[in-house]
């Protein structure tokens, strides 16, 4: 029998649990970067208290044009600390400090994002500093025009750049220099290799600081880490037979390899949740495993797996396909990449046939439980009403919004509340419209009327907000505002008489109604020139 390389942390539906000889590490390794702490442990970078990144060794999927779903993990990549072998690193690291993790070449890799779904942050990816949904430069600097991030933990995995609708390029390793890189590609430099990578938190307020269903207990950290890591995993065990030597040279950059069926889970937080202030920059140098024996005097991890041994092996492939998710538009830049083979085949360069010998069966895809539209319109909905409550208008628009597009048991109360903070953030003829559609929806919504009419108000609409006020008077939930709207619907289409009796039918029920005793005196004043306070009929 074949002995098993345990996989840790990969696509599966199975919990995990460390390995052994992790449990000397218990305690994390902390690294300076940016002024900020971001610690390593159980080979991950954890950054600040809501975010965790590991890189995963998988198989490096064949460049023939089909496109296929996700291969397993196979493996966390050993993380280690730049500062921890100054003396035998480039000078270069230094200036940045951070990680290196050790690659075959031309081996595949993805990077997994863990955190609590309480409390989620943002990443830029950038490869050779080029970003890799964009592919555009580097930058620091937060867009409101484009999405340049991935939202962690929503976006479970990142396992290439974004080269076509809902796919990825597969990040593979392939040496500096040679002109395989997508740093090469985009920017015709080479200098940089590697990964960079910059973490946000979100601003003050914007999310729990600790997980709300903790009552007055805190959890283990341990075990907590353990649920956190046992939603929606990726791994297969890998018989040793199937592993494939081959050599490497030293420092790496990521190349683009075969097409990967994966999508980019949009912002639903919006930009604005985001803080630029509270952002942790850190590098992962790669390095071959040559180097890498020579700078840590440790083996490199086994070398790949071929397609043709994968196969054998029946090891599965995952889809976490989410149908609640807008189909995503590739840069016009990444699609102009070329794969590592196509590299090859222009330079006549020829490489062992790696690639399946038979489709690959329905049945080994295992399908990774995403939320369907129906879950996707009560969560959304659900922050919607939080987001109102906090009066974070933008993000409850954004968010209800988000409801009504996926068109699954659409209500008139979602019209009403997407028109209550239109009216709050000034969008005042989109809040119109809103009432309207939840009204057609159910032509009792009372709150639907109430926003319409407040936004008629504020665009002039008066004629309109005229009739709007005469239906909210005769419910007594809506009586007191539907009287003042109907008074200065009144009041602005000369309905003069109209506007001081309706004011004063207000006031009667409201004494202390200042909007009603102001349409009063400019009654008085239109009508009589005084401003005459005595209480009669005209």
């Amino acid at each position: 029998m074949h002995s098993k390389l345990s996989a840790i942390g990969g696509r599966d539906a199975a919990s995990e649990s460390q390995p052994a000889t992790f449990k000397d590490r218990a305690e994390p390794l902390e690294v300076c970067l940016g002024n900020t702490a971001v610690s390593q442990q159980f080979d991950e970078i954890i950054v600040g208290h809501f975010t965790r990144i590991s890189f995963h060794r998988t198989l490096r999927i064949p460049e023939d044009g089909r496109d296929y779903p996700l291969p397993a993990g196979l493996g966390r990549f050993p993380i280690h600390r730049v500062e921890d072998y100054a003396d035998k690193v480039p000078v270069e690291w230094l200036k940045e400090s951070g990680f290196f993790i050790p690659l075959y070449q031309r081996e595949a890799l993805f990077l997994q994002f863990d955190g609590p779904g309480w409390h989620p942050t943002i990443a830029k990816i950038c490869v050779g500093k080029i970003n890799a949904i964009t592919g555009k430069p580097y930058s620091e600097e937060l867009s409101k025009n484009q999405q340049d991030y991935i939202v962690m933990p929503n976006q479970k995995w990142l396992d290439g750049i974004c080269s076509g609708e809902d796919l990825v390029k597969q990040f593979v390793a392939m040496p500096l220099g040679q002109g395989y890189t997508i740093e090469a590609q985009v920017s015709d430099e080479e200098q940089f290799g590697g990964f960079q990578i910059v973490v946000y938190d979100a601003i003050n307020g914007r999310f729990p600081e600790r997980d709300p269903a903790i009552d007055s207990r805190i959890k283990n950290e341990e075990e907590a880490k353990k649920q956190n890591r046992s939603e929606g995993l990726r791994t297969a065990d890998l018989p040793a037979a199937a592993l494939n030597p081959k050599g490497a040279a030293f420092s790496m950059g990521i190349a683009a390899g075969g097409n990967l069926k994966q999508q980019i889970s949009r912002d639903t937080y919006g930009v604005e949740s985001w803080s630029p202030e509270k952002k942790r920059s850190l590098t992962v140098h790669l390095v071959n495993s040559l180097a890498y024996k020579a700078i840590t005097g440790m083996e490199p991890p086994t070398s790949p797996i071929t397609a043709a041994a994968y196969q054998r092996a029946n090891i599965p492939w995952y889809s976490n396909y989410d149908e609640t998710e807008p189909v995503g538009k590739p840069p016009a830049i990444f699609k102009r990449i070329l794969s590592i083979a196509a590299i090859d085949n222009n330079r006549g360069i020829t490489t062992p046939d790696d690639e399946f010998k038979r489709s690959i069966a329905i049945q080994n895809i295992h399908k990774i439980k995403t939320s369907d539209k129906n879950e996707a319109s009560n969560a959304f909905r659900e922050r919607a009403y939080e987001s109102r409550s906090k009066e974070w208008w933008a993000a409850a628009v954004r968010e209800i919004s988000y409801v009504i597009d996926l068109q699954s048991d659409v209500r008139a109360d979602d019209y009403a509340l997407r028109s209550c903070c239109n009216y709050h953030i000034g969008r005042f003829k989109d809040g119109s419209i809103d009432g309207s559609l939840g009204l057609i929806k159910d032509n009792s919504c009372l709150d639907a009327l109430t926003w319409r009419a407040h936004c008629r108000k504020q665009i002039g609409e008066y004629e309109l907000l005229y009739d709007d006020a005469n239906e909210l008077i005769q419910f007594p939930k809506t009586e007191i505002i539907g009287l003042e709207l109907l008074a200065e619907a009144a009041l602005a289409t000369d309905r003069t008489c109209e506007a001081y009796n309706t004011a004063m039918q207000l006031k009667s029920k409201c004494p202390k109604h200042l909007r009603a005793n102001q349409i009063i005196s400019e009654v008085n004043i239109k009508v009589f020139g005084i401003d005459w306070e005595e209480d009669h009929d005209i």
